[in-house]
């Protein structure tokens, strides 16, 4: 019989679970991933005859099995930034509108502020229609200039005050805006792992190809997203291997042979 010998290579599916059941909603290729590992641990409970001379084990029971695993991606893509939150990714529909109001109080001059944050939605509003119409007053004062007492940004929906105009700081600034219909992506964290069904197909350089199932996997950070640095960002996740009720943790199925 031949040796397997395997240079391993492949790639990870993950579908979340469809609302509270334990049912994939459909496998979702991760992307590239320079690593993938799993560790299985056990535990056993060990029986010593003593009746004479040395101590002999004469039987072991298994107490437990512990199944984890890891991976890195480099796909800085949303869903996966929101499996490393805890989180969920979505896409968010803005549409097209005119003389949208916001003030902001106590201004200080040369921060930055988020236009249109509010307590649900604090980090405010983006796409703004640089080609509408945008004022900037003194609540009830003069009319501000852009580029002299503040600047904006149209697309993050940012605005600074600006040392050297109008302004000396503390006053109450109402912002009058169009926003522009668009489309952004958002992932929110949360606070619990990730649950769901995880593949592993692999495409080996050498060694037989084969398919790894999980039908039930928690999701979780593990270590480091370095959000500026020299390095291509990496998103570092652990596993949980589970065993839902009548299945196993993990299936390993081979290529098909046809007859």
């Amino acid at each position: 019989m031949a040796n397997n010998y395997t240079l391993g290579r492949g790639k990870v599916y993950f579908s979340r679970f469809i609302g509270i059941t334990q049912d994939p909603e459909g496998f979702r290729y991760i992307g590239n991933t320079p690593e993938m590992n799993l560790n299985i641990e056990d535990e056993n409970l060990d029986h010593y005859n003593s009746d004479e001379g040395v101590r002999e084990k004469d039987d072991s029971v298994p107490l437990e099995v512990n199944r984890t695993g890891s991976l890195i991606t480099d796909n800085i893509d949303p869903e996966n930034v929101a499996l490393f939150f805890f989180g969920e990714a979505s896409d968010i529909a803005t549409s097209a509108s005119v003389a949208e109001t916001f003030s902001i109080a106590d201004i200080i001059l040369d921060r930055t502020y988020t236009i249109g944050s509010t307590i649900t939605d604090p980090s405010g509003v983006v796409g703004l229609d640089s080609a509408g119409t945008t004022t900037v007053e003194i609540n009830l004062g003069a009319t501000l200039v852009v580029d002299v007492d503040y600047t904006i940004d149209f697309d993050m929906g940012l605005i600074t005050f600006l040392t050297g105009g109008t302004l000396s700081g503390g006053e109450l600034i109402d912002i009058t805006y169009d926003l522009a219909a668009n489309t952004r992506s958002r992932v929110i964290s949360g606070s619990t792992p990730v649950e769901g069904a995880m593949m592993y197909i692999t495409a080996n350089p050498k060694g037989e190809d084969s398919r790894f199932y999980f039908p039930y996997v928690k999701i979780s950070p593990n270590g480091d997203y370095a959000l500026k640095g020299d390095e291509w960002q990496q998103i570092p996740m652990s596993l949980e291997i589970l065993k839902k009720t009548s299945q196993e943790a993990i299936y390993r199925d081979g290529q098909p042979v046809y007859s």
